[in-house]
């Protein structure tokens, strides 16, 4: 068997372990992903529902969690219904960006790119997919024209096996890949200091236009360092930055934290007040 064909075998059986196993289908060689890029900056896509899909079951297809399926589908409720629409995120690991070996072509289905408005070739190829230039301008020849917005560019291949979910390495959803570093930065700050625990109300800036950073105010915990927040209802968990203190004449003692409005919609808040977890050194 040549080395090619071999990594792809390798790749499809990969898939094939860890995807649903039950007659219902969820991505053909007949599919087309047409992927975006989340404000967040992960490569998404957007799945249809079909008749006999489950959320769980479409969740596992895709190497995802159900709540991290709700997190990026704040909008989907218990309810749901063949033709809605749900938004997937994909590991850059799961797009094959080389040509496969035509026996191999069935098991595949096409993945796309659609030209947002300043988007460039070098854009697109080093900041979204981290392929080369040479491979773009070969699969979309119409590239020697330029880029024009809403222009289709096809990118790769993905397995209709499904996405392991050993291949997501950041996992919690749409916020956590920005939140990463924050939260690299808790455990290394407190690794070798008291943690201190909490429960209690949280409230955010609901009117607030500012949606720029993850920060909190908090009573006790220093000034510039970072509390891991916990939100029970959506099982999110983010790390902020303690930017400031937390008045007692505007909050009650009840309230243990507000947190910013970029912080509120990453943990899939939607009331003004809502229970919480905190850890801080």
């Amino acid at each position: 068997m040549r080395l090619s064909t071999l990594v792809f075998t390798c790749l499809l059986s990969c898939s094939a372990l860890t995807a649903q196993q039950d007659s219902v289908p969820y991505l053909t060689p007949y599919d087309t992903l047409f992927t975006y890029q989340h404000p967040m900056g992960e490569v998404m896509f957007m799945h249809t529902v079909q008749a006999k899909q489950t959320l769980f079951s479409l969740a596992k297809f895709y190497g995802l969690t159900l709540q991290e399926l709700y997190a990026y589908n704040p909008h989907v409720s218990v309810k749901y219904d063949p033709g809605d629409k749900l938004s997937i995120p994909i590991p850059l690991r799961a797009i094959i960006r080389q040509i496969p070996p035509p026996g191999l072509m069935s098991e595949l289905a096409l993945v796309y790119y659609q030209v947002r408005r300043g988007d460039t070739v070098f854009g697109i190829c080093k900041r979204i997919f981290n392929i080369p230039q040479e491979w773009l301008m070969i699969q979309n020849p119409d590239l020697a024209n330029g880029l024009k917005p809403g222009q289709l560019l096809r990118i790769g291949w993905i397995s209709t096996a499904g996405i392991p979910q050993e291949w997501r390495e950041i996992r919690g959803g749409p916020y956590a890949k920005v939140n990463h570093p924050l939260k690299m930065e808790y455990f290394r700050r407190s690794a070798d200091r008291r943690i201190v625990e909490e429960r209690g109300a949280a409230t955010w800036p609901k009117d607030s236009s500012d949606d720029t950073g993850f920060y909190c105010l908090h009573r006790s915990a220093p000034l510039n360092s970072l509390v891991e927040v916990h939100h029970p209802l959506t099982r999110q968990t983010m790390y902020l930055k303690v930017s400031g203190r937390l008045p007692d004449r505007v909050y009650d003692r009840n309230t243990v934290v507000v947190v910013s409005p970029l912080a509120a919609k990453a943990l899939g808040v939607r009331d003004d007040r809502f229970y919480v977890r905190l850890k801080h050194y």
